[in-house]
Parts: C-alpha cells; sequence; structure tokens
C-alpha cells in the first residue's frame, strides 16, 4: 500500500522542549522569538566562552558549563543573587588554515564504517585528539572573572505543525545546532559566500548573513515557503553584516544541476560552503539530496565543504530487532555508493566534533550530528 508524504502531521520536538515567545499571525502561523548569546570573540588564536563557577567550585569541585546559552543564563541568574559574580572562561577554537583541517576532533567515515554498520550498529571513528580544556582566569585581586554577554533575537514566521511534505514550513533542532557552528566558527564563515540548501524559513541563513559576504537561501516554492523565507528575512534585516548581500531562489533536490536558471548558476561560481540542516526524513528525497551535493561538488569551482545537520531518529524494526536510525543510515549508504561508483572515492564523509557551545536555547541532544564534506585532497 503505498502512503503518501502528506497523509502524516509532524510537530517539531522543538516546540515541546522550549518555550518560545510567539505572537499567532491568524494565518496558522506563529511568529516566534528565538533569542541567543553572542559568541565572544578574541583577535588572537582563542575564542572565549564564559562559565559560572559555584561555592563547590571554589572549594576545589569543577564543573563546567559547557553550552554558551547556559553560560549567559547561569551568569545572568547569579548576577540576580549576588552584586559580583564569580566565573572563568577559556574555550579553544581551533585554527583554520587553507586545505580546512579547522575540525581538529573531527572523525573520518571510511568505506568499513559505511559497510559494516548494520552489523555493528555503530560507525567507527577515526578521532583526533580533542581540544584543550578549559582554565580558569582571575584578575588581579584574585577574584574570578565574569564577562556579560551580548544577547540576540531573531524573529521568525513559521508553523508548528504540519504534513510530512511540509516539514519546511517548523523549525527543527538541526537548524539550530548548525547555527551554533556557524556562530562559532567567524573566521571561517567572515566574508565567504553560502548557499543553503532546504533553507525551511531560513533561520540559518539569517545566522549566516551575521558573518557572510554573500548567503543564498534555497528550497522548493511551496506552501509560500519561499516568500515566508523572504519575510523572515525583511524580518531580522538588522542583524546581518551591511555588506552581506542575501538572495532567496527556488531549488529543487530532484531538478538536476543542468537544468538550474543561468542566474543562479552564475551565483553558484562563487560558492563556498554549503548548509543544510535537516533534510534527511524521507529515502526519495535523500537521493534526490545526495545526486544535488555531488552535482555541487562537481560543479562548484571555490566550493571548500558541505556542512549537514542532522538528527538520528531511531525507531524499532522486527527485521534488525534493535533500534535503528533508518534515514541517517540510508543517508550514509547512499552517499557511499555515489562516492565511490568509479572505483574511487573522490570525497570524505566527516563527523564534526559537537564540543562547540550552545548559543541558542534548545536540547541539544546526543542524536544530533553534525557532518562535514569535502574534496579527499582535502
Amino acid at each position: 500500500m503505498l502512503i503518501k508524504m502528506s497523509t502524516f502531521e509532524v510537530t517539531s520536538e522543538l516546540y515541546t522542549e522550549t518555550e518560545f515567545r510567539s505572537t499567532d499571525t491568524g494565518n496558522g502561523n506563529a511568529i516566534s522569538k528565538f533569542t541567543f548569546v553572542y559568541p565572544n570573540q578574541r583577535h588572537n588564536h582563542q575564542q572565549q566562552t564564559s562559565c559560572v563557577v559555584s561555592e563547590a567550585e571554589r572549594n576545589g569541585e569543577q564543573a563546567v558549563l559547557k553550552n554558551g546559552y547556559d553560560k549567559h543564563k547561569a551568569t545572568e541568574n547569579r548576577s540576580q543573587r549576588e552584586s559580583s559574580a564569580e566565573s572563568a572562561e577559556n574555550s579553544i577554537e581551533p585554527e583554520e588554515d587553507a586545505n580546512e583541517s579547522e575540525d581538529d576532533c573531527a572523525s573520518e567515515y571510511d568505506d568499513a564504517d559505511v559497510s559494516n554498520q548494520k552489523d555493528s550498529g555503530e560507525m567507527k571513528l577515526h578521532t583526533a585528539p580533542n581540544l584543550e580544556q578549559p582554565s580558569i582566569q582571575i584578575d588581579e585581586d584574585g577574584d574570578l572573572i565574569v564577562e556579560r554577554r551580548k544577547k540576540g533575537a531573531i524573529d521568525i514566521e513559521h508553523r508548528k505543525s504540519t504534513k510530512l511534505d511540509l516539514v519546511g514550513l517548523q523549525i527543527w533542532r538541526g537548524a539550530l545546532l548548525l547555527a551554533d557552528y556557524i556562530l562559532h566558527n567567524e573566521r571561517k564563515f567572515k566574508q565567504s559566500h553560502i548557499l543553503e540548501l532546504g533553507s525551511g524559513v531560513g533561520l540559518t541563513s539569517i545566522v549566516a548573513s551575521i558573518y557572510a559576504r554573500e548567503v543564498i537561501c534555497t528550497d522548493i516554492d511551496i506552501g509560500g515557503l519561499l516568500d515566508l523565507i523572504r519575510g523572515n528575512l525583511e524580518r531580522n534585516a538588522h542583524l546581518k553584516n551591511p555588506h552581506c548581500r542575501v538572495d532567496v531562489s527556488e531549488l529543487d533536490f530532484k531538478v538536476s544541476y543542468q537544468d538550474y536558471p543561468r542566474q543562479l548558476k552564475d551565483q553558484l561560481q562563487h560558492v563556498q560552503y554549503v548548509i543544510a540542516a535537516d533534510v534527511i526524513y524521507d529515502d526519495d528525497i535523500t537521493e534526490a539530496f545526495v545526486r544535488t551535493i555531488v552535482s555541487l561538488l562537481l560543479e562548484l569551482p571555490k566550493l571548500k565543504a558541505i556542512y549537514i545537520a542532522l538528527e538520528k531518529r531511531y525507531v524499532f524494526t522486527l527485521e534488525d530487532m534493535d533500534s535503528v536510525a533508518p534515514c541517517y543510515d540510508y543517508f550514509l549508504r547512499y552517499f557511499q555508493k555515489r562516492n565511490s561508483r568509479f572505483g574511487v572515492n573522490r570525497w570524505k564523509l566527516i563527523n564534526v566534533c559537537m564540543d562547540f557551545p550552545r548559543y541558542f536555547d534548545y536540547e541539544k541532544v546526543k542524536d544530533l550530528v553534525l557532518l562535514k564534506i569535502c574534496h579527499a585532497s582535502k
């Protein structure tokens, strides 16, 4: 029996775990305020992020808040209780080089990893050393240093529930994970040219526009999605880099690169980074998405890397007698099939380390994944 995607009503988990300030628009949509804290950038080769130190920590016990948003809220709450809060900060950001090797703690999938995943249940990863641990900083009087973090907010019009074929009208955790990664890597994305695939309501593209020189937001033109993106971009225009150009264009994964409009093809020639969030949820769309990124890897001369954020969604199957993430697994298998179709791997698929801070308010669950694809020679 064939079941159409439009049969299912789905709701993002994000709406149940976090309270947003929302206003109904009267057309079935809502406008919600997504708050975040700006990274504390340093002009040397380190990026500082704050953490609150409790009374117990000052007595020798260690407890580090790993997420930027948590650190900001903890500092804010403590400042309401005490006239002088005490904290420390020091988080290292790996230095970027010309070969895109900035993801120092990333892990790379190899052929055996993909082919053996069904038997082992887990990918075998080749993991590089972790980043340095945070250290405490104190002032000349011996007091722990507190830094107040600058806050921002993005107002997004979106749906809180849709049929499966209109999930782009909602906001999912992967978009916020990718937004966190962009915020944490200003030096990588500053003045760059970025293409977002499956932009949805445009949240991640808005974050990218804070640093980038050009952002191209793309999605299919269904359910008024492209107009919704345009509205959200205009609503948050004050956040973007004043020199950043932001365009909205239709890009259907099921349309081949050769059939793209000439104007879009010309724009894509400058793209250095491709980003995508939460586009892996249906096998047919996954295949079309993989064909799209393969075309971009072949056709875009300046492309350095593709970043894909997604959430593994587990189901129990009788075939496996285990909980598996079928959409994620299918993506890995299909990408590897396309990657090795000529007997050699042309691209690397890398699992990016997830220890960067959380700047947005959401639950950074363990099943969130950030993947990086780049040419095998890099």
